[in-house]
């Protein structure tokens, strides 16, 4: 047999052997695989049903909550006409809202006679209900919110549009069918509960559960295999067809005599590519000495474009510098240049290090493949490789002696300064197998260069968003802030019923501050007045210049008890000790605060502030040097 039929037959049986085994084994596996797979995308299906019936819960909950508010803050016409809104934009197919003897204020649509909340309860007949208890601004009952939606309404064609292969059944607690996509035998659906296969239905089933009040089945028919497999073995057969006749071919093409190659290859790979293979026939060997030579001329070309490349690296480098100088997400910036830095000098790891405000320690920002090395990592100024180039300025090439600090031992390094106007804010450091070379330190340089100006550009983009939210005289938040995360307190305030409290503070006398010792002595009591502040409040605290000499203080999860301690403190710690630094006359002053509380006093920021307002011209009134919590009868002044 010649080598030519041997590279076939070789070639054929490694192609042709786990193909028929394949084969057999999916002959065997197939049919079971088909049930399965269609067994847990019945499955899937029926918990992206459910979740559809989850959704549909939180949306009754958010309907009736609306109705509820409508209810509590407008007439009864007001609220009937609110009702029926909400049904007409399809935000329910039935709203209800009940007062506190349980007779009907207002209802639209259609509304369960004796309807159970979605949330808690499984048994909810044919509708999909939220039930909203109602409580009075006084803190008492005031009826309940109800709105619904029926099963057999658009919720169904949701459920429908949700599952595209396969009929769908809502059972209740019970196993009993509430409704379909389809009528579908009751011993078929019976058998979904125990996940078992019945008259050549597959299907899956998600019990009832907080939130979903009914069970889901779905069910599609069981697929069967022998014709699926018949195409299997049809494409298998050609494929070992289309084997035999690209092994034969592949044969004719590659046949040679392995002696008369080697020394040629052996040329090549000592790195002689200007070896050249005569062609004296036309034969297997000639087409093959042909291949060898055309073979070698691609090598040279290859081994130029290599040399090339290395020059454009450089420029490239440049141009991703550039890039990274558009974003302002400095974590990603560093990221990116450390792991730019590795790929372009084949290095093996490296790190970036910042210098502390303090500058005379270095702190670990990125780093890459450094296995072992801490995230709180600190180098002092000064401390091996990365710190002496932080303290000179200067690049550094050569190799790690000692191995402390996060720097492998032994291996070779460059280290580059990232310098901003001269000055050093950080270390770039590259570490390495093999020895980096002046080339390699030219394009970190240039890398170094580019990411310096990105992080220039990260921390001026950030000082310019810092200055358009905060005062810039005693460095509170400004008004801009204030009432960017008033509304969103408030909001989540509602959605978790957790109070929220407001205090609105005033000097008192300021004018007089400023008539006796001048402006400049007013804005330094004002900036003392923020420090005292900030020292009082806790963190989640919002403390806000809101105009002149007024200060806005937003308290979360804080009620009328706690907002009326925090101004006792705030008032106390105002005249307890005078304002001023040593040396020059103090100024004594007072303050006084008026405060509210959500939701006690209002629902909405403009009527707290209203509110809290109004206190603290109750307050003035009352002396000055104290504080005063709105209360439920006292209206905006």
């Amino acid at each position: 047999m010649t080598l030519r039929w041997r590279l076939t037959a070789a070639f054929v049986l490694v192609v042709a052997v786990p193909l028929v085994i394949g084969t057999a084994m999916v002959a065997g596996a197939f049919p079971r695989e088909v049930q399965s797979a269609q067994r847990d995308g019945a499955l899937t299906s029926s918990r992206l049903v459910a979740q559809v019936l989850r959704d549909y819960c939180d949306r009754a909950r958010a309907t009736a909550e609306a109705a509820g508010r409508a209810a509590t803050s407008t007439t009864p016409a007001g609220a009937r006409a609110a009702v029926t809104s909400l049904v007409d934009r399809g935000l329910a197919d039935g709203v209800q809202v009940l007062d506190p003897h349980g007779r009907v204020v207002a209802v639209s649509g259609s509304v369960p006679t004796a309807p159970s909340d979605c949330s808690t309860a499984t048994h909810a007949g044919r509708y999909v209900s939220a039930v909203l208890p109602l409580t009075t601004a006084a803190g008492r009952p005031g009826g309940r919110a109800v709105a619904s939606y029926l099963v057999t309404g658009s919720l169904l064609d949701n459920v429908r549009a949700a599952v595209h292969d396969g009929d769908v059944v809502l059972v209740d607690a019970t196993g009993t069918v509430v409704t379909g996509t389809s009528a579908l035998p009751r011993d078929v659906v019976r058998a979904a509960f125990d996940r078992t296969t019945k008259n050549g239905w597959v299907s899956g089933f998600t019990p009832p559960a907080t939130g979903q009040p009914f069970g889901v089945v779905v069910l599609v028919h069981a697929a069967t295999g022998p014709a699926v497999l018949l195409d299997a073995t049809l494409v298998v057969l050609l494929a070992v067809g289309l084997a035999v006749v690209i092994a034969v071919l592949s044969a004719r093409a590659t046949t040679r005599p392995l002696e008369q190659l080697a020394e040629a290859a052996a040329r090549i790979a000592s790195g002689d590519l200007s070896t050249e293979i005569q062609v004296t026939s036309k034969d297997e060997v000639g087409r093959l000495a042909g291949a060898f030579n055309r073979m070698t001329e691609e090598l040279r070309s290859y081994v130029g474009q290599l040399e090339a490349s290395r020059d454009e690296l450089q420029s490239g480098l440049a141009r991703l510098g550039d890039t990274l100088s558009s974003t302002h997400d400095l974590d990603r910036i560093l990221h990116v240049a450390l792991e730019s830095a590795v790929a372009s000098t084949q290095a093996t790891s490296g790190m970036v290090l910042l210098l502390t405000p303090s500058r005379d320690e270095l702190v670990l920002a990125a780093a890459k493949g450094l296995e072992d090395i801490p995230i709180d990592l600190r180098v002092k100024v000064g401390d091996g490789v990365t710190g002496r180039v932080a303290r000179s300025g200067d690049a550094f090439k050569g190799f790690v002696e000692g191995g402390s600090l996060g720097e492998p031992q032994g291996a070779s390094v460059i280290a580059v300064p990232l310098k901003s106007s001269g000055t050093v804010i950080g270390v770039l450091d590259l570490f390495g197998v093999n020895d980096f070379d002046d080339n390699d330190l030219a394009i970190i340089r240039t890398f170094a260069t580019q990411t310096t100006v990105a992080v220039d550009n990260v921390l001026l983009h950030e000082e310019a968003q810092r200055l358009s939210i905060t005062d810039g005289l005693t460095g509170l938040w400004n008004y801009r802030y204030f009432t960017m995360t008033i509304a969103k307190e408030i909001e989540r305030a509602a959605r978790f019923s957790r109070p929220l409290a407001l205090l609105m503070l005033d000097l008192d006398h300021f004018k007089g501050v400023n008539d006796s010792f001048g402006h400049q002595r007013g804005d330094a009591v004002l900036i003392e007045l923020a420090a005292r502040l900030r020292s009082e409040v806790r963190d989640v605290d919002i403390v806000a210049r809101y105009g002149g000499e007024e200060i806005v203080i937003v308290l979360p999860e804080t009620d009328a008890d706690g907002a009326a301690q925090l101004a006792e403190r705030i008032c106390a710690m105002v005249r307890r000790k005078p304002f001023g630094e040593p040396g020059v006359p103090p100024v004594r002053i007072t303050v006084s605060v008026g405060g509210a509380v959500f939701p006690r006093h209002g629902l909405a920021a403009s009527t707290l502030l209203a509110r809290a307002d109004q206190a603290l011209y109750e307050a003035k009134h009352a002396g000055r040097d104290t504080w005063r919590i709105a209360t439920e009868s006292s209206l905006p002044h």
